[in-house]
């Protein structure tokens, strides 16, 4: 097939951006590894997760915590985070050659570095902190003892998140390029299970599933489809490792159509400040209704991540009546290649469903006590209409208001701002803005409000609704000291609705440290010198966030 200088442009930039590669050079670096460990993976680097990429990798630790964790190189802690969130127990180090290292959901910091951090807890009175420091403070050798693997934070499971971030940047690079080949034992190319095609107009959508025929994948027939309006392609799938079961990301992926290039994205780096475009990166609603992570093969125009290809949007036009091949292939980050071929067929009798116009965007919706507005690119794309359906309730102080993509749910790379208008007097500061998603589960967004409104801004869409939260949180003791070999005192906190704001604990009336553990519902006190054999009054007090209060005494022996 002939191509036109353009295309060869396109194709011969597209060779140059393929072979970019900083491996050689983060090699020589001399970094050791983070753990006496395989890198074994649970999560591999920029794989698409809820609403960012992934920016470390994430080492397995055989299902257990207290794995020592190793400074990879010379240099300083420059951050320590306790959070019940996101990296839990976290350690940042900024090393002599640029680079700076992260360890998450850790169990304990090691030696005197805990000892600090506790006596950091106790003089600020604070379970949660987020410290920064100078390169005098905390030096580090490389090989040094920094912390133990667990599984605090976000994590599921037991596990060390390790990141290398570019210091200067801060974007987030494979860590993996910083180690010999050896290290990462990968031969099994990426599995494809299913290819979903949607008409840009919304109008067509189906989804094929992929079988294997000789060297490649493929649908069992020809895919018919209208030539009226581009067509979008997502496959579903995912790429294994030698050494373990779990699914990771496809890090590179190429589009050819009729032999000439349409589409290429590769990750190399993660930028923090535009990896919420993940949502974009992935077919959304698809991931949100738990069916998988369809990859897109196409960029949407307000996606504007660094990975693709310029000028090659992946939108393909089947003309009428016409045949074209498509082939896509899929890499891993050893260049383990998985093949998948398509043949289209334009505009015929067999098409499912008709073929329709473009619309528009609502970019902002007033009905009577309601509003809700869309910053300019807050939707990926102008097809993505928003419908708002209004819904009386008994159950609630306003109207439900749903808003929802007409044929999708879909994501939003800035934050929607809604107004609701009321005059409700009587306990106006319980009155908060309640989203409920597609599936019935409610959160509650964080709520403004003056004489006359409420105000949140929401990244999700769903139901929304105004509702009273009078209701105190609830404190439930799961065992104390001296029932478990442990030697802690583990409380459950829940709330309802508004969710948890403050919590603390107190032996004697003299507060003590907690940790939150926010995906448990559950705070641990680990005993230590503020606690001696004896007996101990426990008191404990939660605020959820529109300052609804409860306590809880109990007398105890150690």
């Amino acid at each position: 097939m002939k191509k036109t200088r353009f295309q060869f442009i396109v194709f011969a930039c597209y060779i140059l951006f393929s072979n970019i590669s900083y491996s050689n050079e983060h090699r020589d670096i001399g970094f050791i590894k983070p753990m006496q460990l395989p890198f074994n993976l649970a999560g591999s680097f920029a794989e698409p997760r809820k609403d960012h990429f992934h920016s470390g990798i994430d080492i397995k630790t055989n299902g257990k915590e207290g794995e020592p964790v190793f400074a990879i190189g010379d240099g300083y802690i420059s951050r320590i985070r306790v959070s019940p969130y996101g990296y839990g127990k976290a350690i940042y180090i900024t090393h002599n050659n640029g680079y700076t290292s992260v360890y998450g959901h850790l169990s304990a910091f090691y030696n005197e570095i805990g000892k600090y951090i506790t006596q950091q807890h106790y003089a600020k009175q604070k379970s949660e902190l987020d410290l920064y420091f100078d390169a005098t403070k905390l030096p580090i050798k490389q090989g040094d003892t920094i912390a133990f693997s667990g599984n605090t934070g976000g994590s599921t499971a037991p596990h060390l998140h390790f990141e290398i971030r570019d210091s200067k940047t801060e974007h987030a690079l494979n860590p993996l390029d910083f180690y010999p080949n050896e290290f990462y034992i990968d031969n099994i190319s990426p599995q494809l299970n299913a290819i979903k095609i949607t008409q840009q107009n919304g109008q067509f959508q189906e989804t094929y599933n992929l079988i294997k025929h000789a060297n490649y994948w493929t649908t069992n027939m020809p895919i018919y489809c209208c030539s009226q309006a581009p067509l979008a392609l997502s496959l579903e799938g995912f790429d294994k490792q030698d050494t373990s079961t779990s699914k990771n990301g496809i890090i590179k992926m190429e589009l050819f159509k009729d032999d000439s290039l349409h589409f290429c994205y590769h990750i190399q780096s993660v930028n923090f400040d535009d990896t919420r475009m993940c949502n974009a990166f992935i077919d959304y609603h698809e991931m949100m209704n738990n069916i998988g992570y369809f990859y897109n093969c196409y960029q949407m125009p307000n996606n504007t991540l660094p990975i693709y290809v310029a000028g090659m949007n992946g939108l393909l036009q089947i003309e009428k009546h016409k045949t074209s091949h498509v082939l896509i292939n899929c890499y891993d980050y050893n260049d383990n290649k998985t093949t998948i071929h398509l043949t289209l067929i334009g505009d015929t009798t067999n098409n499912t469903t008709a073929c329709a116009n473009t619309m528009n965007t609502i970019e902002n919706k007033t009905f009577s006590g309601f509003n809700i507005s869309f910053p300019d690119k807050a939707l990926y794309k102008k097809e993505d209409i928003i419908q708002v359906q209004k819904n009386a309730s008994k159950k609630c102080l306003s109207d439900t208001f749903m808003i929802a993509g007409k044929y999708s749910i879909i994501p939003l790379q800035q934050a929607a701002k809604i107004r609701f208008n009321s005059a409700v007097k009587k306990n106006r500061n319980k009155i908060i803005i309640v989203k409920q998603d597609f599936y019935g589960k409610e959160n509650a967004l964080k709520t403004k409000s003056d004489k006359h409104n409420f105000y949140a801004d929401t990244k999700e869409l769903g139901s929304f609704y105004l509702k009273y939260d009078t209701t105190k949180p609830i404190i439930e003791i799961i065992h104390l000291a001296w029932q478990n070999a442990n030697q802690n005192i583990k409380i459950k906190i829940v709330d309802a609705l508004s969710g948890i704001d403050s919590y603390n604990g107190y032996i004697d009336n003299n507060w003590v440290n907690f940790y939150y553990d926010a995906k448990n519902d559950e705070i641990t006190y680990q005993l230590d010198e503020h606690c001696t054999k004896g007996e101990h009054l426990l008191k404990i007090t939660v605020t959820d966030k529109v300052g609804n209060k409860q306590t809880l005494v109990q007398k105890f022996n150690y």
